[in-house]
């Protein structure tokens, strides 16, 4: 992308840096923006800056976000969109304008403004822009234990959609009874046509690589884990997603779809993926203080923090981990202290103590 001018409610200067890495691990591609204000600001004053910029984008280095004939997807791992991690969360208006046979399906409320042409409205605060846009999109309504579900898709059997709704909404209706309605009041599934990238979730917006009708009979239980994963960031989203306290957010994910996978195909294979996920993690970096961008922090968040919170439910009971659950969800928990003191206030200091040294080992 070349940035053509910035402006701002306030004298300023930038410079932009695309030779040197980008800090934010999700966004190798980006350049780096510094904006100097000119002169002192107050506080409280309200400031607003324009960029204009221009370019072409194709694959990115993740192969997640692409503007491609057959599907368009954009999002923060482009990048396309000024960014700053400091920020968190933002709300946004967009419009796009594209060929009429396309169909533009987004995070936030879309709305058709004529022929080319559309309104996305993200009024609950993300972290993230997202815009897909098909000719061939196809879609699924319902709603279960309260929370409108759609899903979305491109190049799928029908019979396969079908199954993965059916378990979404399954997946959903226990995740609202374990940890209490989420917080997003709907959820918005798109199965894209890509085969590379894999899955993320947004402020109630589910995206999933493509499904192989072939594939899906044979590995139904990987499928439906990666479907739960995504689905669980629903209620497991309010950490940094920058640092190791990533785990609040990944492992909890994770562990909560190993939860699903115990609940519709019976613990031998909840035990059978925890007994690889143990493998996996041998030799591993700990948990506390891992740098998101190292090579390992995938298996550390993915099977080693799962490793933890399994340890936690052997030592609390089922019912009392599902109540802990719920009450990290409730209170937005964003922190391990945080959690850590959660634990302690509700079966006591030793185990709060012995889930540390589970994080640190």
């Amino acid at each position: 992308m070349e940035i053509k001018n910035i402006t701002g409610s306030v004298p300023i200067t930038y410079q932009f840096d695309v030779e040197q890495p980008c800090s934010f691990p999700f966004t190798p591609d980006a350049g780096t923006l510094k904006i100097k204000f000119t002169q002192p600001v107050e506080d409280d004053k309200l400031l607003r800056l324009w960029f204009e910029y221009e370019g072409n984008i194709g694959v990115t280095t993740w192969e997640v976000n692409r503007v491609t004939p057959g599907w368009v997807e954009l999002g923060m791992y482009a990048p396309w969109f000024p960014y700053s991690p400091e920020l968190k969360q933002f709300c946004y208006d967009v419009l796009v304008h594209i060929d009429h046979s396309y169909e533009v399906v987004g995070l936030g409320k879309v709305e058709k403004l004529g022929e080319g042409l559309w309104h996305i409205s993200q009024k609950r605060p993300s972290v993230d822009m997202v815009v897909t846009a098909s000719n061939r999109f196809c879609k699924l309504r319902s709603a279960e234990s309260g929370l409108e579900v759609e899903l979305d898709y491109v190049d799928v059997a029908k019979w396969v959609v079908e199954d993965v709704f059916k378990k979404g909404l399954q997946v959903s209706k226990w995740y609202s009874e374990w940890f209490g309605v989420a917080s997003s009041g709907d959820m918005r599934i798109v199965i894209t046509p890509r085969t590379e990238g894999g899955g993320y979730t947004r402020t109630g917006f589910v995206v999933l690589p493509h499904i192989d009708a072939e594939a899906y009979t044979g590995q139904e239980i990987r499928y439906f884990s990666n479907l739960a994963h995504e689905c669980a960031h629903l209620w497991w989203a309010n950490a940094p997603v920058n640092s190791w306290e990533d785990w609040l957010n990944e492992s909890f994910a994770e562990y909560s779809a190993l939860m699903a996978v115990r609940e519709l195909f019976g613990t031998a294979h909840f035990e059978s993926i925890l007994a690889k996920k143990l493998e996996c993690s041998e030799g591993m970096p700990t948990i506390r203080g891992v740098e998101r961008d190292d090579e390992k922090a995938f298996t550390v968040l993915y099977d080693k923090g799962c490793l933890v919170l399994y340890g936690l439910e052997r030592m609390v009971g089922k019912e009392t981990f599902l109540k802990l659950l719920k009450q990290t969800t409730t209170q937005k928990v964003s922190s391990t202290e945080e959690f850590l003191q959660l634990v302690a206030a509700e079966v006591g200091s030793g185990v709060a103590t012995q889930l540390d040294r589970m994080l640190t080992n």
